[in-house]
């Protein structure tokens, strides 16, 4: 959806005529780029601007009904070009609130980043809201290791500001050919997060804290950018629910649009992503779309970047998942504690030692590896109630022997599969032409995880004549759980393959079987599986929508 362009200026009564030929001359100017030609003609005729003016706004509102998604950002990309007391040489970048380009400043001789509001004269009220609040966040930082902005203005309906020029790259672009040495990240996570640790003393968050946002010179320094999503000690309008920030590097709080809740220890978490992708060479979370990815960040505990990157040593690993805790109160306090750890390290080659409980350690492992960590929760509970059976009646030892052999294979596969999902990608075969490995295929091993669910089952329900009894029951329970990877594809898979392992223990188990019986599980199968599959669908539409 577009927002209506501001309507363009209209020339006052007073306001005399422009002759035809000043105009076509100020046209002229404007198709050669001859920005010197201009400047003298709107000099000569103050009246002129407002023609300028409606001007763009008649290209903005070309842009937007042929698609582009907003008005172009004023000025346009024909460079070099001269605005205000800066020349404009390159464009550097674009994101979703501006462009970045290289600029000199004339009489200083002194080069600049100068960012525009995307849009320009056609940006809404709360884009240029924001924008204004970014600049003014920005410009009351002063470190070292902060990109600060030096000026800022209103030329002509675009709101524009200049800072300092990082001539580099950022360190997402640094991370595609794969880790930094692991000295190397963790002293440059140290430095940003001494940088943190300023804007919170100064009574400002960040909340966009990631690689992309952190930008290196030619000698490797690091510095903080983008305050676009900052909130200063007077607060800002968020509404709770609103997500802000970035999937892969918000914190859960942010993720669960609970904004009320987003303090220091979010920061925190964003330099924890930092540290992870530094020192393993991926996120911590990614999936296929942005909901995928967020609901990894709400649910599942990350993997150590060790597991990614064998150089890491135990202490980052800990310090890292320490940092990307779901609860902010398991994490470092303020970013300096973590600046703290982080030299505590590079110094002695250790860290403060961290106390943990041991439901926070089991609860952690679950959500690392919940596909096999819930199924041997089920399992190993069946088999204790099993087990105090046979204690209640031990003449049922030899009936209950093979149910708990057959438990005990299903969990042992359950924990196959999911290492296999999750192995190292070291392990993995290349790629065609390339260094990258090649992970092994997410939905071949669940597919095999949740086939071997459906088998064990059968032979389970066949042992122990389960073919009329309620714990027929675990078929649609089956189709209902694979409901959670959020994959329709799945769901139909388990669906025809709890149908077909129906029929065959209909079919193979001795004595007769209550047809209507059989008919009504079908159906509930069938329910189920369309029940499932169609909220999955509901809570893909946002993905859907997004491509």
């Amino acid at each position: 959806m577009h927002a209506p362009p501001p309507k363009p200026p209209m020339a006052t009564p007073e306001e005399p005529d422009l002759p035809a030929e000043i105009l076509d001359s100020y046209l002229s100017a404007l198709q050669c780029g001859d920005q010197t030609a201009q400047a003298a003609i709107l000099a000569a005729h103050p009246a002129l601007a407002n023609w300028t003016a409606c001007l763009r706004g008649l290209e903005g509102l070309a842009a937007a009904i042929a698609g582009d998604g907003a008005c172009e950002a004023d000025p346009p990309t024909a460079l070099p070009r001269v605005f205000g007391p800066y020349e404009l040489l390159a464009e550097l970048g674009r994101g979703g609130m501006g462009v970045v380009y290289r600029a000199r400043h004339v009489s200083l001789g002194r080069d600049v980043a100068v960012k525009f509001l995307a849009g320009g004269v056609c940006a809404s009220a709360e884009q240029r809201r924001r924008f204004l609040a970014e600049a003014r966040l920005a410009a009351r930082i002063r470190h070292p290791r902060i990109v600060s902005i030096h000026d800022a203005g209103d030329r002509d309906g675009q709101l524009w500001c200049a800072m300092d020029l990082v001539d580099g790259d950022d360190l997402a672009a640094l991370l595609r050919a794969g880790p930094m040495p692991v000295a190397e990240a963790v002293q440059l996570v140290a430095e940003i997060a001494r940088a943190v640790h300023h804007l919170h003393t100064s009574g400002i968050l960040h909340r966009d804290v990631k690689t992309s946002n952190i930008l290196l010179d030619a000698s490797g320094t690091p510095y903080l950018s983008d305050f676009g999503l900052a909130r200063g000690d007077d607060g800002d309008a968020t509404m709770t629910g609103t997500v802000l920030g970035t999937p892969a590097s918000m914190s859960p709080e942010q993720a669960a649009g609970r904004v009320r809740e987003i303090d220091a220890r979010s920061d925190v978490y964003g330099l924890g992503t930092v540290l992870y992708e530094a020192l393993g060479g991926v996120p911590p979370f990614g999936g296929d779309s942005a909901i995928d990815t967020l609901l990894d960040v709400l649910e599942r505990e990350p993997l150590p970047p060790s597991h990614h990157n064998p150089a890491v040593p135990r202490p980052l690993d800990r310090v890292c998942l320490r940092c990307l805790e779901k609860a902010p109160s398991r994490r470092p306090a303020t970013a300096a504690a973590l600046a703290d750890d982080l030299e505590t390290w590079l110094a002695e080659g250790r860290i403060a030692p961290w106390s943990d409980s041991l439901p926070n350690r089991i609860g952690r492992l679950l959500r690392r590896h919940p596909a096999a960590g819930f199924r041997l929760l089920g399992i190993g509970g069946t088999m204790a109630i099993v087990a105090l059976r046979c204690l209640a009646n031990p003449e049922t030892v030899g009936f209950y022997v093979p149910v708990l052999f057959g438990l005990a294979l299903w969990g042992c596969l359950a924990v196959f599969w999911e290492a296999l999902g999750t192995r190292r990608p070291a392990t993995t075969l290349l790629r065609a032409g390339s260094s990258r490995p090649l992970p092994v295929a997410k939905g071949t091993w669940v597919a095999a995880l949740w086939l071997t669910d459906v088998i064990a089952v059968t032979l389970l329900l066949a042992l122990v004549d389960g073919t009329s009894g309620p714990l027929l029951a675990v078929y649609p329970l089956l189709v209902a759980a694979s409901g959670l990877w959020l994959e329709q594809r799945l769901v139909h898979l388990v669906t025809l393959a709890c149908l077909t392992a129906h029929a065959i223990l209909a079919v193979v188990t001795p004595g007769p079987v209550a047809w209507h019986v059989a008919l009504i599980l079908d159906v509930l199968i069938l329910c189920t599986a369309a029940i499932t599959a169609f909220q999955i669908g509901r809570i893909r539409l946002p993905r859907a929508a997004g491509r």
